[in-house]
């Protein structure tokens, strides 16, 4: 299966990339993804407890499983003041 990363502010410049796509097996979870991705990038592994996901436009928690072609959105938490 593939899915479409999308990455924002420090993911990005860690990452060195707005998007990738990547292949993942059949009931992966957006865990499964970070835990991949921190073994290939290992400077995200600082900001896995407080990174944000959005699944296909929707906020999302790290147990939901991906389908194929799903779109995974991976940033920090927004601040403003």
């Amino acid at each position: 299966m593939k899915v479409k990363l999308r990455f924002y502010s420090a993911h990005r410049e860690i990452v060195g990339t707005r998007e990738m796509e990547i292949e993942i097996e059949e009931k992966a979870t957006i865990k499964d993804v970070m835990r991949k991705l921190i073994e290939r990038y290992p400077g995200l592994r600082e900001l896995e407890n407080s990174t944000l996901y959005s699944l296909n436009h929707k906020y999302a928690k790290g147990d939901e499983e991906l389908k194929d072609g799903d779109e995974l959105a991976i940033f920090p938490p927004v601040e403003g003041g």
